[in-house]
């Protein structure tokens, strides 16, 4: 006695497609994924600091940051690993920077501390922060 397997037909694939797509704002509002918070530090020494950050999805407006001071958000990851943050930061004498705030990807892991990534804009560039070593790693140049 043989078994036939029935290919997939359309209704069950998009059966699937709605559980899918239910489990992913189950998980948002279940808090299945943490929040994950990005903090850009002004580290210049007397240049306040105009930052905007933005996502495929959201935009956190035009901010200015105070020198010492810092901007930070908070935001759930995109269930199927897509979320990208990129982040433009300016001063008044023109100088500039782009980044990627935060990037689903094999590294995030090693730029976090417990959820937080954080940033700190200096004198010569856009530094990553590593908070167990207390070390700052030199990322983006002016431009």
């Amino acid at each position: 006695m043989s078994t036939m397997v029935t290919p997939i037909t359309r209704p069950s694939l998009l059966l699937v497609l709605l559980v899918v797509a239910t489990l992913t704002e189950i998980s948002s509002a279940w808090s299945i994924w943490p929040y994950k918070h990005i903090h850009v530090i002004n580290g210049l020494t007397k240049s306040v600091l105009h930052v905007h950050c933005r996502s495929e999805n959201d935009d956190r407006g035009y901010n200015d940051v105070a020198v010492g001071a810092e901007f930070t958000w908070r935001f759930k990851p995109h269930v199927f690993w897509t979320t990208k943050w990129t982040c433009e930061v300016s001063t008044d004498d023109q100088r500039r920077a782009i980044f990627d705030a935060y990037k689903e990807d094999a590294d995030e892991q090693s730029r976090e501390h417990k959820n937080n990534t954080y940033w700190v804009v200096k004198e010569d560039g856009v530094y990553l922060r590593h908070i167990e070593d207390n070390k700052d790693q030199y990322s983006t140049n002016w431009q």
